[in-house]
């Protein structure tokens, strides 16, 4: 494989929901050499759940020191400069990270993604399947600890480079991203976004998530009686033909999810 090329992977505090950052691993490829890699647990901004904990093993006490995502994320965009990027599954990892860029109101690199899982589909094909973990037993690669960020970037590379040997060997990232098929994968592509056209009512919510300023809701499902609801707007996010604001509730101090439906108004 030829040029400098990032491998990274993801987990996350939640399973559900808008996904928070946990912890971000990533490994530099330059002429087939692993040449340094990037690794950080996060301080997320909500408990880690438990379910997601019986996963990859990480839980609060593993995140005490951790910086927040601001911070890693910044560090880690610097670390990347203009490589090239990779993942395994890169739709999911890519909307984590542009979820935390978001909130961190940081320019999210640019760069298109290049997917192990589609190429593998396409490289791979007599795989029992094509889950990361069944791909490294499958072509034998070593064992090491499941379902965290760094190993699992280091299998992603592995991946890529038995994909690209079937390919003919020594292709560019640009080579084997058009191998990928599809609509390249992007952070610009998976920026959260309300899924549908605010409201004229509730248009001045993106404003509030941009400038981080407290308001006040009118806030109440169909049937019920509406209450008033102050809270600091993170950013808005659509999923499941539904809209959400993310914001940190005042009354609590912890971020908790809206559902824009059942936001009535913005309170003066």
């Amino acid at each position: 494989m030829q040029s400098a090329l990032v491998c990274l992977d993801t987990e996350t505090a939640t399973l559900s929901g808008p996904p928070h950052l946990l912890e971000l691993g990533a490994v530099r490829v330059v002429e087939g050499e692993l040449v340094e890699h990037f690794s950080e647990l996060v301080l997320p901004a909500v408990p880690i759940d438990p379910d997601a904990t019986r996963i990859h093993g990480i839980d609060e006490r593993d995140v005490r020191e951790a910086r927040p995502a601001t911070e890693v994320l910044a560090r880690f965009t610097e670390w990347l400069g203009d490589d090239w990027l990779a993942a395994h599954n890169a739709s999911f990892d890519a909307r984590v990270l542009a979820f935390e860029y978001a909130r961190a109101g940081l320019d999210a690199p640019p760069q298109p993604w290049i997917d192990t899982l589609r190429l593998a589909r396409r490289t791979i094909p007599e795989s029992p399947d094509h889950k990361l973990e069944t791909l490294a037993e499958h072509l034998g690669l070593e064992e090491h600890e499941h379902h965290r960020a760094l190993p699992d970037a280091v299998w992603c590379w592995k991946v890529l480079e038995a994909c690209a040997e079937r390919l003919g060997g020594e292709l560019s990232p640009a080579a084997l991203l058009a191998r990928c098929g599809g609509v390249p994968v992007t952070l610009a592509g998976a920026a959260p976004r309300p899924g549908r056209a605010l409201k004229p009512r509730l248009r001045d919510l993106e404003r509030a998530c941009h400038e981080r300023r407290r308001v006040r809701l009118l806030y109440g499902a169909a049937g019920a009686a509406p209450a008033p609801l102050e809270v600091v707007p993170w950013l808005l996010f659509g999923q499941s033909d539904r809209g959400y604001l993310e914001a940190e509730c005042c009354a609590s101090g912890t971020l908790k999810t809206y559902r824009l439906d059942r936001i009535q108004r913005l309170l003066p």
